[in-house]
């Protein structure tokens, strides 16, 4: 059996006949005819029907051509598979990723990529979301991880978004806070506390919604430097609103001496963590492992928070 024979096969069941089959294929009647008598003989069944009207696949002919088409198809992705492998010469990949989050998994992936494509150089840069939307677009950055919130979804007419993980948000507390003992917290819960805010794009944004909705709060101090944040909270100086990356990430969470509460809140239910990357264009097989490799990481990662946050969230 020969791959040719199988294209014969489907193209006579398309023409339902021998002559234009063996036409659209550049190939003569006679040798056609043959080559699927061969085919059949070696099967040892009739795939058509040959009639003064035409040609038409028998019964049994019709799984047959139905899975030739199949195993065609099959074919086509393996060439177009190994060609990608073979053309593919992208020196370069910049990843973009959102200011203050923490992805312990992102040198995992460094080296998965590095061990499949030796000859990559892969470039981290942290910015913020709507940084890394325009730095996309001027194609100045391959693929970006990022909060897809209302800032970024302006650009959704020229950036494909792929939404990860919803971002939950947590409040951080002291072990002997009154509040430590809640299983869950909602804004009202938290009228009259001092809060620590950490000083990034997403949180701002959070803020200021939150701050709009239910009013003004105390604030204590803002900072880029998370070991402050933490600080002020194990301290009992403050407590803070966190996304839901930093119950996994946070040491003082794992040593229990801040808690991670739920904040039950619907600002963020339309808020995630992403990738964004320019619509319509064509991905070297360098940048769709990429992807690959980052959302698989990423599932691992949020499997590994469920389970924390089960034996550290109250």
């Amino acid at each position: 059996m020969q791959i040719e024979q199988l294209k014969y096969i489907v193209s006579i069941s398309e023409y339902q006949s021998f002559s234009k089959a063996g036409q659209a294929l550049h190939i003569s009647q006679s040798a056609i005819s043959q080559s699927v008598t061969k085919l059949e003989n070696e099967l040892g069944m009739m795939i058509f029907d040959r009639t003064p009207a035409g040609v038409k696949p028998t019964e049994e002919g019709k799984q047959i051509i139905k899975l030739a088409a199949e195993a065609l198809h099959k074919i086509a992705e393996l060439h177009n598979h190994a060609n990608q492998y073979s053309h593919s010469n992208q020196k370069h990949i910049t990843i973009g990723i959102v200011s203050g989050i923490h992805l312990p998994f992102l040198p995992k992936v460094f080296t998965q990529l590095r061990k499949e494509f030796p000859h990559l150089h892969i470039n981290f840069t942290e910015k913020r979301s709507v940084e890394i939307m325009e730095d996309i677009l001027n194609k100045k950055i391959d693929i970006g991880i990022l909060a897809i919130y209302e800032d970024t979804l302006k650009y959704q007419n020229l950036i494909t978004y792929s939404k990860w993980q919803r971002a939950h948000m947590f409040v951080f507390v002291n072990k002997n806070s009154p509040l430590s003992s809640y299983s869950a917290l909602t804004p009202k819960d938290l009228k009259g506390q001092t809060f620590v805010m950490f000083n990034g794009e997403y949180m701002m944004w959070f803020y200021s919604k939150f701050e709009s909705h239910f009013g003004p709060f105390n604030l204590l101090l803002t900072s880029k430097n998370s070991e402050i944040i933490s600080e002020s909270i194990r301290s009992g100086l403050a407590i803070a609103i966190e996304i839901e990356n930093e119950v996994l990430t946070n040491p003082y969470i794992k040593t229990g001496e801040i808690i991670a509460i739920p904040l039950k809140e619907a600002l963020s239910e339309n808020t995630f963590l992403g990738l964004g990357r320019l619509k319509n264009q064509s991905l070297s097989i360098e940048t769709k492992k990429a992807i690959q490799y980052l959302e698989k990481e990423l599932q691992h990662f949020s499997l590994h928070q469920k389970h924390v946050q089960k034996t550290t969230s109250r």
